[in-house]
Parts: structure tokens; sequence; C-alpha cells
């Protein structure tokens, strides 16, 4: 086995981003994720919230659709 590392997780993430969003940028059309709330969660909110802010960091667009909890 090799010897262990100690990785820097906000670092590695940023430059996976970095790299996403350059991928995106070569890809000639603008990628996105979309996501459906059905509900209020907070937890679910603050999930949603970060993949939206992580999505914009990585050059790519963010469309978020809410719906009532009980939406069948």
């Amino acid at each position: 086995m090799g010897e262990a590392r100690l990785i820097d997780g906000k670092v590695a993430a940023a430059e996976l981003r970095g790299a996403a969003a350059r991928e995106a940028a070569a890809l000639g059309v603008r990628p996105a994720l979309a996501v459906v709330l059905v509900g209020d969660d907070p937890a679910s909110q603050v999930y949603v919230r970060n993949k939206t802010r992580a999505v914009a960091e990585a050059g790519m667009a963010g469309r978020e659709h809410r719906l009532a909890h009980d939406t069948a």
C-alpha cells in the first residue's frame, strides 16, 4: 500500500469545478442542472441552494422548479 496523503477538500473541489467549467465552455452550449424541489424541507432547500451555487461556479446554468408538498 502507498503512503497516506492529506488533501485539502476545498482546494480539490475548486480545481474540479474549474476543470468542469473549462470542459463546459468547450462544448459550445451551456449545460444546465435542473432541480425539482417538492415541499419545503429546510435541509433540501440548503442542498439545492448549494448545488445551484456549485453549477454556477462551474459555468453551467441552474434551473430550479419548486412544487407544493402535496404535488402528485
